[in-house]
């Protein structure tokens, strides 16, 4: 049998998700997150960016002397136009009221998420002692992106007990308010994204929430409203990374990609970028080819790092990305995010 077919294979299992109640957490999950990602703008045309990504980390009663949870959440805005990003985290317990969650909220401090309805969301996030805060309210312009083989995603095809529960909510309706180191902006439109993954109950080490891990991952949503996910996964720093990437057009047809020799991620060596704090380097250009199509991938700005070891203890890229390519010979142009995990910093010349 070879490797795409024993792939598909192993992922014959159905998952039934139940909306609205699972775009909630789950209490038998190791590791889970929702996360929303956006292109917003203001009542004076000013485009912003964000990301606000609530975690939970279940840590088994063997481990502790009770069921701990925790609930990380990371906050980041992004003014493209003073080429400026701030960043906010939080992480608390399921102790003292501090953070919970139910059927219809997730909150972990001055953060929460309020589950309107099936298709609509209320995101709030007011760090302390910021004077830069996000209210929005997101509807759904379209129907949720279920990934892999109905809802169950594999992340390796060497390692298929590696996978997640995984759906998006794309082309999110969204409005509200922001406020900017003191000044508000209305704003008034905006395009946002959702993602909501989880794991399988405790197993031991879960890849997701190892240092050894890595992973390239974007969501493209055209200008004429088809999108596109690519994720590029590895286990650890010795092997090469997996593939795999989604598209729906508008007109609802999907196809998912599963091969490299069907989606490939290309680093263009031009668009490299290394933080001044972290020293990291980042591969922030990218070619990326499928079956069906390609885009060139560029970040709206470089410096959109987020230094998550306060909370989740990852240093990471997550930011606004512009693209242009064709999908079935027809040209396009997208918005989007990109996420970049595992990189390391590169070393000065003295150290060389």
């Amino acid at each position: 049998m070879n490797r795409v077919l024993s792939f598909f294979v192993s992922i014959a299992f159905c998952l039934s998700f139940s909306f609205p109640k699972d775009h909630s957490f789950h209490s038998d999950a190791m590791i889970e997150w929702v996360y929303f990602v956006g292109h917003i703008e203001s009542d004076k045309n000013k485009t912003f960016g964000y990301e606000l990504s609530f975690f939970k980390v279940s840590i088994p009663e063997s481990m502790v002397d009770a069921k701990v949870m925790l609930f990380p959440v990371h906050f980041a805005l992004s003014d493209p136009s003073s080429q400026k990003h701030l960043s906010f985290q939080t992480k608390n317990r399921n102790i003292g009221g501090m953070a919970s969650f139910d059927d219809k909220m997730i909150v972990s401090g001055e953060y929460s998420l309020k589950i309107l309805s099936d298709s609509e969301f209320e995101i709030l996030a007011f760090p302390k002692g910021s004077q830069s805060s996000l209210s929005l309210k997101l509807k759904a312009s379209k129907d949720k992106l279920v990934h892999g083989e109905k809802g169950k995603s594999r992340k390796s095809r060497r390692n298929p007990e590696i996978f997640s529960y995984y759906y998006s909510y794309p082309f999110l309706e969204t409005k509200g308010t922001l406020v900017w180191e003191g000044t508000r902006h209305d704003i008034t439109k905006g395009k946002s994204w959702m993602d909501h993954e989880w794991t399988e109950k405790f197993k031991g080490q879960s890849a997701f929430a190892s240092q050894e891990s890595s992973w390239d991952w974007m969501c493209l949503m055209t200008d004429d409203g088809d999108e596109f996910v690519a994720f590029a996964f590895a286990e650890n720093k010795e092997l090469s990374k997996e593939n795999t990437a989604i598209l729906r057009t508008k007109q609802k047809e999907q196809r998912q990609y599963y091969d490299n020799k069907d989606i490939s991620l290309e680093v263009v060596p031009s668009g490299k970028w290394i933080s001044p704090k972290s020293r990291i380097e980042y591969p922030l250009e990218w070619k990326v080819k499928f079956k069906d199509g390609d885009f060139l991938v560029k970040p709206v700005f470089s410096e959109q790092e987020f230094d998550g070891r306060q909370s989740t203890g990852m240093i990471y890229w997550e930011g606004m990305v512009i693209a242009e390519g064709q999908i079935f010979g027809k040209k396009k142009k997208a918005i989007g995010y990109l996420e970049l995990k595992g990189y390391k910093a590169s070393k000065r010349w003295w150290e060389l």
